[in-house]
């Protein structure tokens, strides 16, 4: 099988699919995997993986596509590519009946909007919060979401105030790479940013992953709220998302029942559903408590755990402090 990622490398999310599909299909399955995302990604950078790609041009049991890169890539080769393949689609909102009509060999697995999740989140990790700063593009994608998260804000509405830089009266000509690190390193004291994501600039143009991935850990001053694990490790705290692991075993799930001979026309996948990852770094350098039933990644000198746990490095410090007080303890007495 093959997965066509529209990174441009491996990142946290991108490992987690692999590691997903592999947990449910067994280490046995062969992954052929085709990064697609570069900062010159064009049409000319498409026919040349395109050109070059006669692992695809065998594969017959299934493709993967992780993104709005891949799929889009998928719609333009696949017939020639995989014609007869079937194409899971993940990551990508549901594609338009017509592209379903025309390929009909494409399974879109639906995700679970985790955006009142994250909204929550937000309150429950920094009660205080003042000023919710959501950053987003000015795709279609881009504006659902704005819609979505004011929604999910209305609760919350007398504690705290909601805005979209580069999509405000007087401020509504999109963000650039440029005024995207202004706006994440100026974000106000008792302000949390909620990263909803960004896939191209206010001319339309991609913004390559890579690039976001430095800016988001160069400039992020303040909390910040993810709804993928793309950029965990950058410094944002994370938040309830679809993780890659889900998405590949949830792939993986569907590929069994696509072996077993069931009719792919007649499949209705599951949503996958959101979980709450946190970063353990990003949480100790904003001084903030996991809920409980959190996962924690990246946790300073441990491995992955739940929330609430006692890091080891700090039962450490409680141990030395518990003997050295018992050692002056009995040295006073002793000289007594």
């Amino acid at each position: 099988m093959s997965v066509l990622f529209s990174e441009s490398a491996a990142t946290h999310r991108t490992r987690g699919l692999e590691a997903g599909l592999t947990k449910e299909l067994g280490t046995q399955t062969v992954i052929h995997r085709v990064f697609l995302g570069q900062e010159d990604m064009d049409e000319d950078r498409f026919d040349t993986i395109f050109l070059e790609s006669e692992t695809l041009r065998q594969v017959t049991d299934a493709v993967v596509t992780d993104g709005h890169l891949a799929f889009a890539f998928a719609q333009k080769y696949g017939q020639e590519l995989f014609p007869d393949t079937p194409v899971l689609a993940c990551s990508i909102p549901r594609p338009a009946p017509t592209i379903l009509r025309w390929y009909e060999n494409v399974l879109w697995l639906p995700e679970e909007s985790s955006i009142q999740q994250a909204v929550d989140l937000v309150f429950t990790l920094c009660p205080q919060t003042q000023t919710v700063v959501g950053i987003t593009d000015t795709s279609d994608d881009g504006h659902k979401r704005m819609k979505a998260v004011a929604r999910a804000m209305r609760p919350y509405q007398k504690r705290a105030i909601l805005i979209f830089p580069g999509h405000e009266p007087g401020d509504d000509a999109g963000l650039n790479f440029e005024t995207l690190g202004a706006v994440l390193s100026s974000v106000p004291n008792r302000g949390v940013t909620l990263f909803l994501g960004v896939s191209e600039d206010s001319a339309g143009r991609p913004i390559p992953e890579p690039m976001l991935a430095e800016i988001l850990h160069t400039r992020t001053a303040s909390p910040t709220i993810v709804l993928d694990d793309t950029f965990l490790g950058t410094g944002v705290l994370g938040g309830p998302m679809i993780s890659g692991k889900s998405t590949g075993r949830s792939a993986a799930s569907i590929l069994k029942r696509l072996r077993s001979g069931e009719n792919p026309r007649e499949m209705l996948p599951q949503p996958i559903r959101a979980t709450t990852i946190l970063d353990g770094q990003a949480l100790a350098r904003f001084g903030l408590v996991a809920p409980q039933k959190t996962t924690i990644v990246n946790a300073p000198n441990q491995v992955e755990k739940k929330g609430n746990a006692i890091p080891t490095s700090t039962l450490g410090w409680i141990v030395g402090l518990l003997l050295c007080s018992g050692f002056l303890f009995f040295s006073k007495r002793h000289r007594s």
